[in-house]
């Protein structure tokens, strides 16, 4: 378990140094700084934010991850179509 929070936490660090990668003057000072950092923070958090919000009603909470489970059981219980021969 510690080993996939370890491994999450340097995603998202990846993740905040690309963003600073494609623009480091985030919010066009003249200069790459802490703030460019808060920037580039802000947008990832917002990002995942909306991307773990499954049922879209603006938290992140257990109901998402009931709703996630859903939508999963719904694709592994479908059954698969016949290949043609």
């Amino acid at each position: 378990m510690g080993t996939l929070i370890v491994l999450l936490l340097i995603a998202v660090a990846v993740w905040i140094v690309w963003k600073l990668f494609n623009k480091p003057d985030a919010n066009e000072d003249g200069k790459v700084d802490h703030q460019d950092v808060k920037v580039a923070a802000t947008e990832v958090a917002k990002t995942v934010a909306n991307t773990l919000d499954v049922n879209k009603d603006g938290k992140v909470n257990l109901a998402d991850v009931k709703a996630a489970g859903e939508k999963v059981a719904k694709k592994v219980s479908k059954p698969r179509a016949k290949k043609a021969k």
